[in-house]
């Protein structure tokens, strides 16, 4: 591919640290925005740009800001030529009953993970439009917005806005040729700081594939929504989970034993096995 440009919100880090790293393999430049960890940024750009031979800028920004979406294209387009995929991937979670929540946690996780995730897509999709850019905005949502638990009300209700939210822009959008769409992870194994020897194993157990994701797993499939391949499809929300957005598993004891020792074979009007003739 020609050489471009992904700007990826929350990219020195996490899931964001994953899909910098596989955009970068795939030959995109980065903008890499972030807030106040200048270290861990430059630390990660340092290692892109020695792995990948590519360019690597990091800008130290807060989501909160009104003007958030202005600054950062701002600073991105002095720094680079073109700018083909936005990966909107900065977020805050939330985990607390409504009973306990205060109004100022509401706001803070809006004005991080909803309404900065739009400012910065919207005008993204501006700039485009303008130059004649047929480039690709994705947003990071979660397997929360379809699968709620009982403490996530505010963080899941918002991720299901910003689905139906990506939906709106890719038919505002579509007709310049601008793509938009949403992945939602599921169980993402990247151990944040703070948490290195966390055991993830029985989040893993109640997983389909029994494996656990990590950011590579939402670059990739960045990679393949913002590439050629990929040029019919906008508008659309991904579960990258293992599985699980495929409903509850009732998997029990007896299952196991069934699926260690068989069931046996019936054969209609032949010999009885496991009860009798079917």
């Amino acid at each position: 591919m020609e050489r471009s440009t992904a700007i990826v919100t929350g990219g020195n880090r996490g899931v964001g640290e994953g899909i910098c790293h596989v955009l970068a393999s795939k030959g995109y430049d980065i903008f890499m925005a972030h807030y106040q960890e200048c270290d861990k940024a430059a630390k990660l750009a340092k290692e892109l740009k020695e792995r990948y031979s590519v360019k690597v800028v990091s800008f130290d920004c807060n989501q909160r800001d009104p003007d958030i979406g202005e600054q950062l294209m701002k600073r991105a387009l002095a720094e680079f030529q073109e700018i083909s995929l936005v990966m909107c991937n900065a977020g805050v979670g939330l985990e607390k009953y409504m009973h306990l929540i205060h109004p100022e946690e509401i706001d803070f996780v809006y004005e991080v993970n909803f309404r900065g995730s739009l400012l910065i897509a919207n005008a993204a999709a501006k700039y485009m439009m303008q130059e004649g850019v047929k480039g690709t905005i994705l947003f990071t949502s979660s397997i929360r917005s379809k699968t709620p638990t009982p403490m996530d009300a505010i963080y899941g209700g918002l991720k299901a806005g910003l689905n139906r939210a990506a939906q709106s822009m890719a038919r505002e959008y579509g007709r310049y040729g601008i793509r938009v769409s949403t992945i939602s992870p599921g169980c993402m194994c990247v151990y944040p700081e703070g948490y290195a020897d966390r055991d993830y194993s029985e989040e893993i157990s109640r997983i389909p594939l029994r494996i656990g994701g990590d950011g590579y797993d939402i670059g990739y499939t960045a990679a393949f929504l913002a590439s050629p391949e990929a040029k019919f499809i906008t508008g659309v929300n991904i579960f990258v989970d293992g599985g699980v957005s495929c409903g509850e598993d009732y998997w029990s004891e007896a299952d196991e034993y069934t699926a260690s020792h068989g069931r046996g074979t019936y054969v209609i009007n032949g010999p009885k096995e496991n009860g009798g003739e079917k």
